[in-house]
């Protein structure tokens, strides 16, 4: 008798391990029981947001991430906004936004431009910065109209509403339309073929375009147009690495170089499985950070926008 209750027991036991089994590999394999989570990129961004959705998938299957298509209409998507390039619109509304690492900006030429090495003497500060990326403001009360321009350079900047255009010339008190020189569509990366192709040719772009996030090194064909900076920071630069940038960028806030935040703007439903790939983003997430180009968040910020999370997540729970 016992025997029997003891082979019956051990085929209960069997048949509801082997039930739990089922629906835990039916959920991880069926993505229609996942819980979708869709990111709006920016194309600088991408590669970072693609190694999250690759790491974060291993330990979290049973959300489903990927990056949404232009339409962006899916219900809780969340976008990914680069300050100074377009917070005008998105960060005025009611969503919120977490922020959750910083991207910085530098000038550039072609190797074969003998700009940089004539600028070895006076670099560049920001009023030459000015006269040479910037067209001049004849209203000004210090305009000379008729002033030989001082640099025979093309500048080249691009026209997308996504492009670090709109965040250089912001931080210098402009308007993109006011950069010199040439609009290229598309995507900042052409502005490195643009200056690779002109011997005159000068831009800027932001760290992980200008370097090579493999190798550490710049790009094949680009130099850095040298800053008038403290000689300590001078000397990190020249190295022209992409960790040592970094490094510098994250600890010094140097006026020449713009620095901006980058966030996750929300909608305003949001799912507890996006609060959960924030707080991610916010803790392992920033380990990957650094490998693709971009400046981590110091603890403060990183305590700031969790707590904003904390805020959201209490406030899902009271409406439950």
């Amino acid at each position: 008798m016992n025997r029997k209750v003891t082979i019956a027991s051990l085929i209960i036991l069997i048949t509801v391990s082997s039930s739990v089994n089922a629906q835990t590999t039916s959920a991880t394999a069926n993505p229609a029981q996942q819980e979708a989570v869709y990111i709006k990129g920016v194309r600088f961004v991408d590669a970072l947001l693609d190694k999250w959705i690759t790491e974060y998938s291993k330990t979290h299957p049973g959300v489903s991430l990927s990056i949404a298509g232009k339409d962006n209409t899916h219900e809780h998507s969340i976008e990914v906004i680069p300050s100074g390039i377009r917070d005008d619109d998105a960060l005025q509304t009611t969503a919120t936004a977490i922020s959750f690492g910083k991207y910085a900006v530098l000038p550039i030429a072609g190797k074969d431009n003998a700009l940089p090495d004539e600028l070895k003497k006076k670099k560049l500060n920001e009023k030459r910065i000015r006269e040479l990326f910037f067209e001049k403001d004849f209203l000004a009360e210090d305009a000379e109209p008729d002033k030989k321009e001082k640099y025979d350079a093309t500048v080249y900047s691009s026209n997308s509403s996504y492009s670090v255009s709109h965040s250089f010339a912001g931080h210098f008190g402009y308007e993109a339309s006011s950069l010199k020189g040439k609009k290229i569509a598309g995507d900042d990366i052409y502005l490195n073929n643009a200056v690779k192709k002109d011997v005159k040719g000068v831009s800027f772009n932001n760290l992980n375009y200008i370097f090579n996030i493999e190798s550490r090194q710049l790009n094949d064909g680009i130099t850095l147009l040298p800053l008038d900076v403290k000689k300590e920071y001078a000397e990190v630069l020249n190295v022209q690495n992409l960790d040592e940038t970094i490094a510098l960028l994250e600890n010094k806030s140097i006026g020449l170089i713009p620095v901006e935040e980058l966030s996750f703007v929300l909608p305003e439903k949001v799912s507890p499985a996006t609060l959960q790939f924030l707080e991610w983003a916010l803790s392992e997430g920033q380990n990957y950070i650094n490998p693709f180009g971009f400046l981590r968040l110091d603890t403060k910020t990183i305590a700031q926008q969790q707590k904003k999370i904390s805020a959201l997540e209490t406030k899902l729970l009271a409406h439950k």
